[in-house]
């Protein structure tokens, strides 16, 4: 099957590009730098010369047009994320309307399957204590969340008209082989842990983790014509942020130093740390929607399972988060991400 991907230079899609390659499918990526789209090629030890590359923009609707042409399916990962509160305007504006663009072109040319990578977080807060792939979406907590609940409202109108779309909802996802020097969210939250930043959450708050590379599983698996349309949580396990620390600890032998205040502080916390990363100029791991969505997490009493059952006919999920953690400490280390005090016992 010939296949588009967007996000191919980013974390999921990257992998997704290289398990589609490894499957035999034929790909075109769908990128705003053919530059970076080599380096991801490159990471994940993939052929050059198997990957089509175009230039397509998500502010460019006829260049994501033009890249859908002569296409079987499409892979829609790219989103527009930034923790700069400057950037919210175009966040609430990029996604849905990308998405809109990308869906109603495969629509029109045919194409079958559409995979679209929505995110547990179009969930958030949550509304109950059992995750479902067919609950609907929340109210937000802030513009990346809002722009990716606007993105789902497309891609389930077009289910309900009978468009073949499949939606795959990650949880926080976490892995080896990240193409960005910067790392993506969950990866730079993982780097600063380790590095001794003392990042603040409530130790009860329960999420999930998932190894990107099953994550691509089922999004390559989802690219089967015929089937209609879909959903799949991946949401990975469920852990308190209490036992995520101490899986840290079991690892890697080092005792790491977290802050659990109440939800009303997280409000405030979000707020200033967002402030500080604005006169900082860096990234900081907490924002005003990081602070919502935990304490909204805290409101409501967080999720205690997710239905995941669907996944399972891809092999799903194929590591356990310890498998998965330890994995991804070992690559951050061997990549130059922190020193060998910080991996502890992984770092041998």
């Amino acid at each position: 099957m010939y296949v588009a991907i967007t996000g191919g230079t980013g974390f999921i899609g990257s992998h997704c590009v290289a398990h589609a390659v490894a499957s035999g499918h034929r790909v075109r990526m769908l990128v705003r730098n053919p530059g970076k789209a080599r380096t991801a090629l490159d990471v994940h030890g993939v052929d050059r010369s198997a990957v089509d590359i175009a230039i397509a923009d998500l502010t460019d609707a006829p260049a994501l047009r033009a890249g859908l042409e002569g296409v079987d399916a499409v892979l829609h990962v790219a989103a527009l994320f930034s923790f700069k509160a400057s950037d919210g305007p175009s966040m609430r504006r990029i996604n849905p309307a990308a998405t809109e663009v990308i869906l109603d072109s495969a629509r029109d040319i045919g194409l079958d399957p559409v995979v679209y990578v929505s995110t547990i977080g179009v969930f958030m807060p949550p509304r109950g204590i059992n995750l479902s792939a067919d609950d609907d979406p929340s109210t937000g907590c802030g513009p990346y969340t809002d722009s990716k609940i606007a993105a789902e409202q497309v891609a389930r109108r077009h289910q309900s008209e009978g468009a073949p779309v499949t939606c795959v909802y990650p949880g926080g996802v976490i892995g080896p082989s990240d193409p960005s020097p910067e790392l993506s969210d969950s990866m730079a939250t993982l780097r600063d842990m380790l590095r001794g930043s003392v990042v603040p959450f409530p130790a009860e708050i329960r999420m999930g983790w998932v190894d990107v590379r099953d994550v691509a599983r089922v999004c390559v698996g989802a690219l089967e014509p015929g089937r209609g349309p879909r959903r799949y949580l991946v949401s990975g396990e469920m852990v308190s942020m209490g036992d995520f620390t101490e899986l840290f600890t079991t690892l890697t032998g080092r005792r790491f130093r977290h802050l659990s205040p109440p939800a009303p502080v997280m409000l405030g916390l979000g707020h200033a740390f967002e402030a500080a990363g604005r006169l900082l100029r860096r990234r900081l791991p907490l924002n005003a929607e990081i602070g919502r969505l935990f304490a909204g997490s805290v409101r409501s009493g967080g999720w205690e399972t997710a239905d995941e059952s669907p996944a399972a006919e891809f092999g799903y999920p194929g590591h356990t988060l310890e498998e998965t953690l330890g994995t991804t400490i070992r690559w951050l280390h061997a990549n130059g991400h922190f020193a060998d005090r910080h991996a502890g016992h992984l770092a041998t």
